[in-house]
């Protein structure tokens, strides 16, 4: 039997341009991580080696310095899928598909470095740019849909192996963030029962808005306050905004209107003391926010309980 180089694919996301690297999936790296070194190098078909930067953290391995002027100069956008083929020491064989699924038309290039052309390219290019060129949220219903695949795939292979539950604990913050869907990362450490159960609520999200999905401490109900994460309000909410329209989710579909109380690390807090009355909150109960508007701060909720 041919040998069969190992590989892995990626649905390239937008946090992945935006933070300017690319996670290794962690199965690759049990497999094959003893090998990797602290340098890496990336080629596609007739092009010449790139040489980029793993870093290893808490999260996993990633390609880091070095991944994001890759992915420039071949014009990689939200939603292309790449394949990594590993061919030992650290070196990566890279092909990449976009939109359509069909495999790019790599760039010819004369010798190792960029043309002037080239490095000016790179050099304007900005996250905001490929936004605004590549309409990169109408492709993000795929890349959600790509996420959620991995999603059920992860959540039926843990029902059937019978163990302890260590990679879906491991990897759900990831897979959340990945999708779009805002996180503390005080809830990296997830028990098994609600891994599961917060990746079934995931499946089941039709994302259209800026989502966070925040699991109540018992803090939230003693002290009748919500805590959004600094990731979700950073990126998408007004510091100006002093209270918030929460359209709540329910056979009702109440309206509320929250105070908001900024915190130091980016974040913020929504006062609920009627909806926990209203709602019989308690500790373990799920949140879903959706930003439906950041101009006049308008929040859906929908409740998720234990």
């Amino acid at each position: 039997m041919a040998y069969r180089p190992p590989q892995f694919f990626k649905v390239i996301l937008p946090l992945s341009l935006e933070h300017k690297k690319l996670r290794i999936p962690p199965k690759f790296v049990r497999d094959f991580g003893h090998e990797l070194s602290e340098d890496a190098t990336l080629a596609v078909p007739n092009g010449r080696p790139w040489r980029v930067r793993l870093k290893r953290d808490e999260g996993g391995v990633w390609f880091d310095d070095g991944w994001y002027d890759f992915a420039k100069y071949y014009s990689v956008s939200a939603g292309y899928i790449s394949i990594f083929k590993y061919g030992k020491n650290s070196n990566f064989r890279v092909l990449i598909f976009d939109f359509t699924a069909c495999e790019i038309n790599y760039k010819r290039e004369e010798g190792s470095k960029l043309d002037k052309r080239s490095r000016q390219s790179a050099a304007n290019y900005s996250f905001e740019n490929f936004k605004a060129k590549h309409k990169y949220r109408e492709c993000e219903p795929q890349i959600k849909k790509c996420r959620k695949e991995e999603l059920v795939e992860k959540n039926e292979s843990d029902d059937g192996g019978g163990g302890g539950g260590g990679d879906i604990e491991y990897n759900l913050w990831d897979l959340l963030t990945e999708m779009g869907i805002c996180i503390s990362k005080k809830h990296r450490a997830f028990s098994t029962v609600e891994s599961k159960r917060v990746l079934k609520i995931a499946r089941s999200l039709n994302l259209k808005y800026p989502t966070s999905l925040i699991i109540l401490p018992s803090s939230s109900i003693t002290h009748n306050r919500v805590y959004v994460p600094a990731t979700f309000a950073k990126h998408f909410a007004s510091r100006d905004a002093k209270s918030m329209e929460v359209r709540v989710s329910n056979e009702r579909h109440k309206f509320m209107n929250m105070n908001v109380c900024w915190r130091e690390n980016g974040g913020f807090a929504l006062s609920m003391t009627e909806l926990v009355e209203d709602e019989n909150l308690k500790e373990g109960d799920i949140f879903i926010f959706e930003l439906i508007s950041k101009r006049v701060a308008v929040l859906n909720l929908s409740i998720y309980h234990l």
